[in-house]
């Protein structure tokens, strides 16, 4: 559980903020190539490549039409990328870290400090192999579940009729 909530970053676009034209910035480098999910204020899903966020609108290459597409900024509610290669970055190295741990504490119990290759063997080699276990199993974990990018658009829009 701690791996799938751990691999996201979420990120806020409001165009009232006096960083915006950095996040669009930013959005539009981590878009640039890469496939999509983008979530519209009437929950429509749409599966979409090659991400473009202008002042007004976001633009997109959908796969299945094989067309340009946009739409207007005030419409979407969220856009949702998907890292599987940070994510298995992410999942190796809290399998390393959690898997090592683990391995020392039970290594420890089990040898004790009676070992016979001394005090704090059974740590080390419980270290040494909970460790690698960890990495294995959080890196294919990580690649899996891949590290999600949210991008939830706060629009003007949508605060005005809420102060209503």
């Amino acid at each position: 559980m701690f791996l799938i909530i751990a691999c996201s970053s979420s990120y806020i676009l409001n165009s009232n903020s006096p960083t915006y034209d950095t996040s669009v910035q930013e959005f539009n480098e981590i878009a640039e190539g890469k496939e999509a999910e983008i979530i519209l204020s009437d929950s429509t899903v749409i599966t979409a490549t090659d991400l473009y966020l202008s002042a007004d609108s976001l633009y997109w290459f959908n796969p299945e039409t094989k067309l340009k597409t946009g739409v207007a900024k005030s419409e979407i509610s969220k856009v949702m990328f998907i890292d599987m290669w940070l994510g298995g970055l992410e999942g190796a190295g809290f399998g390393l870290v959690g898997g090592g741990g683990l391995g020392a504490l039970v290594g420890q119990i089990i040898v004790g400090n009676d070992g016979e290759w001394g005090t704090g063997a059974g740590a080390a080699v419980g270290l040494i192999l909970g460790g690698g276990t960890g990495l294995i199993v959080g890196s294919i974990t990580g690649l899996i579940i891949g590290h999600t990018n949210e991008y939830e658009f706060q629009n003007n829009q949508k605060q005005k009729n809420s102060d209503k």
